[in-house]
C-alpha cells in the first residue's frame, strides 16, 4: 500500500493581499511567516508519521523454516495470528469492540486456540511421566464401537507407555490422563517406515469406569474424502502449553498425499486432525506422511485416508485383540 505525505508546505495565503496601509505590512508579513512556519511544521509531522509506518511494514518479521515437524530449534516460534487492521472510525464508539485476538484469521493463518473453544475430541500425547513431562505428538478421538479409540501419526506412537491427554491446556488435564492399551500401524510403516503408512490407531484404556469418547464426544473417521474442500487443524506445538489451530483449502501433493498451507504448525503438531464439517466434524487427515508432516512449518502434508486406513481402523476395533 502506497502512503502519501502532504504536498503542500505552506498553506493559504489570501491575508496577504488584504494589507494595504504601510502601517500595517510589517505585521502581514509576521503573520505570513508565523503561517508559513506553522504549515511546514505540520507537513513535517505528517511525512514523518508516514514514514515510520512504512518502516513499520518494511521490516515486519519474516518467519524462519523449522525444519518438518520435529522439535524446533529456539530460533523457531509459535507463529501468532495478525488481522489485518480496519481503518479507524471518525469516532469512538461507546460499546466495546471485539478484541483481534478472537477474530477468525485469515485462511492459513494459525492462533492459539482460547480456552473455551477447545475442541474436547483432540489432545496431547505425552510420555509415561504424563503431564509433567513434555508433548511430544497431538491426537484426537475417532468414533467407534468400544468408544476408545485415538487417531494419530505412525511416527508418534513408539510405546503403549505414551498417554492422551484430551483438551491438554497450560499444564491442565481437564478430562484425564489416558493409558493406551494396544497400537495398531500399517506393515508398510513396521518395516519401511513408508510415508503413505504413517497413520497409527491406538485403544485407550478406561479410566473411572468410562471410556474415553464417553467423555469427550469424537470424530467421525471421513475415507475416500477427496483433495480438495476446507478443513481445521488444531495441534499442540511441543514448545508451548496451548494448541493452535488453523483453516485452510487442502490440495493434492501426490496420489496418495494431500497438502495445507497453514502457518506455525511446528514439532508436537505431528498427528493433528484435518477436519472436516461441524458438530464436531470428520476427521480425513492427520499431519504426518512426507517429511513426518513436512519440511516447514508453514506446509502440512497427510496421507489421504483411502482402504488402508480403513483396514487399519477396522483392525483396531476388532473384537479379541
Amino acid at each position: 500500500m502506497t502512503m502519501q505525505g502532504a504536498a503542500d508546505g505552506g498553506g493559504q495565503r489570501t491575508g496577504r493581499a488584504r494589507c494595504r496601509r504601510p502601517a500595517l505590512i510589517l505585521g502581514c508579513v509576521v503573520a505570513c511567516l508565523v503561517a508559513c512556519t506553522s504549515g511546514a511544521t505540520a507537513a513535517g509531522k505528517i511525512f514523518g508519521l508516514n514514514a515510520a509506518n512504512a518502516e513499520k511494514t518494511a521490516t515486519s518479521p519474516r518467519r524462519s523454516s523449522g525444519g518438518g515437524h520435529q522439535p524446533p530449534s529456539p530460533a523457531v516460534r509459535k507463529a501468532t495470528a495478525s488481522p489485518a487492521p480496519s481503518a479507524a472510525p471518525a469516532r469512538s464508539s461507546p460499546h466495546a469492540t471485539a478484541s483481534p485476538a478472537h477474530q477468525a484469521p485469515p485462511p492459513g493463518v494459525s492462533r492459539t486456540v482460547p480456552v473455551p473453544q477447545l475442541p474436547s475430541q483432540v489432545g496431547a500425547l505425552f510420555d509415561g511421566s504424563g503431564v509433567s513431562g513434555s508433548h511430544h505428538c497431538t491426537a484426537s478421538v475417532v468414533n467407534s464401537p468400544g468408544e476408545d479409540l485415538i487417531v494419530t501419526a505412525a511416527h508418534c506412537l513408539g510405546s503403549t507407555s505414551d498417554v492422551f491427554v484430551p483438551g491438554y491446556h497450560d499444564g491442565v488435564a481437564p478430562y484425564g490422563v489416558w493409558h493406551l492399551e494396544r497400537i495398531v500401524v500399517d506393515a508398510g510403516w513396521t518395516d519401511d517406515s513408508s510415508p503413505d503408512d504413517d497413520v497409527a490407531f491406538a485403544v485407550v484404556a478406561p479410566l473411572d469406569g468410562r471410556t474415553v469418547q464417553s467423555v469427550v464426544g469424537g470424530y467421525t473417521l471421513g475415507i475416500d474424502e477427496g483433495t480438495g474442500g476446507r478443513v481445521t487443524l488444531t495441534g499442540y506445538p511441543a514448545t508451548s502449553q496451548d494448541p493452535v489451530t488453523c483453516t485452510n483449502q487442502i490440495s493434492s501433493f501426490s496420489s496418495t498425499q494431500n497438502e495445507i498451507h497453514c502457518t506455525g504448525m511446528t514439532g508436537g503438531t505431528s498427528g493433528s486432525p484435518w477436519v472436516t464439517g461441524d458438530n464436531p466434524g470428520t476427521v480425513m487427515g492427520v499431519i504426518g506422511g512426507y517429511e513426518q508432516g513436512g519440511d516447514t512449518p508453514d506446509v502440512s502434508y497427510s496421507v489421504a485416508f483411502g482402504q488402508s486406513v480403513q483396514n487399519l481402523y477396522e483392525e483396531a476395533t476388532s473384537s479379541g485383540n
